[in-house]
């Protein structure tokens, strides 16, 4: 899972070794993403140290090399502080997406793999407004909403892989947002590919 510098990456991590998951931590660079939270004892840290897509292959393998097969991956993006009101097109929320389409370039084969003989998956969690960025009522980082086409898209071309876009309203604590995480970790409704949570409790979109 990827750190986005909140307290909800610990708690959302203290949760999942709780329940037996042996976590990894991916942490992006300084440059884009300079929070960093603390982990709890033996859960490793793996550090990027630039943006470059061969530079985040040899840490995949680095992980894999020490954990095993990657079978699920969750990305927790940053909430980031918006200045202005309207829509907000920051380089940092651009430089992280596109970290993640290489994530699951590079996923894609273990994830697969795993999927195979147990349950994999590949969560992506963003904080537009609880509503898919809908209600007009909160302002938010625009290009990070890229990621429901990226979850929606591996939905499609993975369908033996959970995949899952979660939108989490801003004004949600920490623990709230864990409990809304692992509540879609073990919706057995692999139907969906979509929701949020908000103002009014778990939405998803209807045709």
């Amino acid at each position: 899972m990827t750190d986005n510098g909140s307290l909800t990456t610990l708690k959302l991590v203290e949760a999942l070794v709780a329940r037996g998951w042996n976590v990894t931590v991916l942490s992006f660079p300084p440059l884009i993403l300079p929070q960093q939270v603390p982990l709890p004892a033996g859960v490793r840290r793996v550090m990027l140290d630039n943006l470059n897509e061969e530079h985040m292959q040899q840490r995949l393998a680095e992980i894999a090399e020490q954990k095993g097969t990657i079978g699920a991956f969750i990305h927790l993006h940053p909430l980031f502080a918006l200045q202005s009101q309207g829509p907000a097109f920051l380089e940092a929320d651009r430089a992280i997406l596109k970290q993640v389409f290489f994530l699951a370039k590079h996923l894609k084969q273990s994830l697969n793999q795993v999927a195979k003989s147990a349950q994999s998956c590949f969560y992506t969690v963003t904080h537009l407004d609880g509503a898919f960025g809908l209600t007009h009522q909160t302002n938010f980082g625009c290009i990070g909403a890229g990621l429901f086409g990226l979850t929606k898209t591996l939905a499609m071309e993975w369908p033996a892989v959970a995949c899952r876009a979660i939108d989490l309203s801003p004004s949600l604590d920490a623990d709230q947002m864990v409990q809304c995480i692992l509540a879609e970790l073990h919706d057995p409704d692999r139907s969906l590919t979509e929701v949020a949570y908000g103002a009014q409790g778990r939405v998803t979109l209807t045709i």
